[in-house]
């Protein structure tokens, strides 16, 4: 463990022996805001690129919020108790979701929301970045120094977990913030160098039926069809999306299309008004803030770290969302 490793776990411990995380959970209370928490993965096995909360420690931020909150779900968030409203939300649909988070939701009683991408869950691959780093993990640096991307200048890298750590986040950066059609000819080269390297390992996702079974118990949203950054696309394109989404939901899910999570963090206005002028009454960003009850526009919180005292802190928006 680093020094600012160290140091975040030593601030993050005083804070909460001094009852920081109770404060603000009562200031939530008192101005009816509500933390929605925003996760990924749930896994035992660390990723260089963005490691997933282990299942120990999330089984213990879901005890401390089960003790503390009322967690509740995106459509029943505006109900008044004597506790906290706070709600779980995942993106993407990963796989270990019902493997490692659903039992222990079980355990402790708690609904989630889970917004899936239509695309991987036919294909069972991950989002194309995600698809880069399972690439990127396993694929010898000899093969990524021949992999050259116009525009893209950061020389490859080595073996070293923290070098190809390095890479992968520029590359993904690179081609993350550019629209679908721009990025196609800079993706074949990726998709090039995938192809010989063989059988990648990739990130399993969640299959339709699994997504109808969760439905049962967890409510389900779209997080976009492909997962582009919709900030950078025009309307047409978005519009497209949001029709293609709701055609699966319908016809292949079996379920009411009812929220719409933003992938990347990445919208513009006239993007959340036609999802509203579509009947899709939840809209989800990112952005590190608190949601307001009733306003059918929320962010959410980014949950990640190394100790409940962290997590504790950060699901009260102590790092910036309160």
């Amino acid at each position: 463990m680093g020094i600012p490793a160290m140091l975040r776990r030593l601030v993050c411990s005083l804070a909460c022996l001094a009852q920081v995380d109770t404060a603000r959970r009562w200031r939530l209370h008192a101005r009816r805001l509500v933390p929605i928490l925003s996760l990924h993965r749930v896994h035992p096995v660390a990723n260089p690129f963005w490691s997933p909360l282990d299942p120990d420690l999330f089984d213990q931020l879901l005890a401390y919020i089960g003790r503390h909150f009322h967690v509740t779900t995106l459509s029943a968030m505006a109900m008044t108790t004597d506790r906290p409203s706070l709600i779980l939300s995942f993106d993407d649909g990963y796989r270990d979701f019902l493997d490692y988070a659903v039992p222990l939701l079980a355990k402790h009683g708690l609904p989630a929301n889970q917004n899936v991408i239509p695309a991987c869950v036919e294909s069972g691959r991950p989002p194309w970045n995600v698809a880069m780093y399972d690439f990127l993990q396993v694929a010898p640096p000899t093969l990524l120094a021949e992999m050259r991307l116009p525009g893209f200048d950061m020389p490859a890298p080595t073996a070293d977990a923290d070098s190809k750590m390095r890479f992968g986040l520029a590359l993904s950066r690179f081609l993350k913030n550019r629209q679908r059609s721009e990025r196609a000819s800079l993706w074949a080269i990726v998709s090039e160098a995938m192809a010989r390297f063989g059988d990648v390992p990739f990130t399993p996702m969640l299959s339709a039926t699994e997504v109808r079974q969760l439905a049962m118990t967890h409510e389900i949203g779209a997080h976009s069809f492909d997962h582009e950054s919709m900030g950078f696309e025009d309307m047409g394109f978005f519009e497209a999306d949001v029709a293609a989404c709701q055609r699966y939901f319908a016809e292949t899910l079996q379920l009411p299309m009812r929220t719409y999570a933003f992938p990347n963090g990445s919208h513009r206005p006239e993007q959340i008004q036609y999802l509203q002028a579509q009947g899709i009454s939840r809209v989800l960003l990112v952005g590190e803030g608190l949601a307001q009850p009733g306003t059918g526009v929320y962010r959410r919180l980014t949950i990640h770290g190394s100790s409940l005292d962290e997590l504790k802190l950060r699901t009260v928006g102590y790092f910036g969302g309160a």
